[in-house]
C-alpha cells in the first residue's frame, strides 16, 4: 500500500483526482465501493472525523498506450470528496498558533462486492486554515 501525504484547506472543498496505474487485467469493480476516511490518528476507533463513503471512480486502459499495444497497463481514477463544512469542523484549528496546519491520518480503500478489501493509499492528511475565511 503506497503512503503519500494529502493536503487540504478548511475553506475549500477537498476533491482531488487521484490516478492509480497498475498492470494486469481490470479489477473486479462491479458492485465495489471506494471510500476515504480521515481520523485523528491511524487506528483511531469510532466514527471517522470526515469521510467519503462512496468516492467516484473509473477504471480503464491506460490513456498513454498506443491503440493495439500489447502492454497491459490500466489506470484507476478515484475522486474522493469532502466538503469544506466537514473540513472546517475538524478539531485543532489555529492550534498551537493561528494559521498552523493540523495533521490527521487518512486511508482510501476498495471494498469489493464480496466484502474483500484493498487499501489503495494512506498517509498524513495535512489540513491548513486556508487564506480566505469565507
Amino acid at each position: 500500500m503506497p503512503i503519500q501525504p494529502l493536503y487540504a484547506a478548511r475553506n475549500i472543498d477537498f476533491a482531488p483526482t487521484l490516478n492509480f496505474d497498475y498492470r494486469g487485467g481490470p479489477l473486479p469493480l462491479t458492485g465495489a465501493t471506494i471510500s476515504m476516511q480521515v481520523r485523528l490518528y491511524p487506528g483511531a476507533a469510532g466514527t471517522p472525523l470526515a469521510a467519503d463513503a462512496s468516492a467516484d471512480f473509473t477504471d480503464s486502459v491506460h490513456p498513454d498506450l498506443e491503440p493495439g499495444s500489447a502492454e497491459d497497463w490500466r489506470r484507476l481514477i478515484v475522486t474522493p470528496s469532502i466538503g469544506r463544512a466537514a473540513l472546517a469542523a475538524l478539531p485543532g484549528q489555529n492550534t498551537p498558533d493561528p494559521g498552523d496546519p493540523q495533521t490527521f491520518a487518512y486511508e482510501i480503500k476498495i471494498t469489493y462486492a464480496d466484502d474483500m478489501q484493498d487499501s489503495l493509499l494512506s498517509g498524513e492528511f495535512i489540513l491548513s486554515a486556508g487564506v480566505d475565511a469565507t
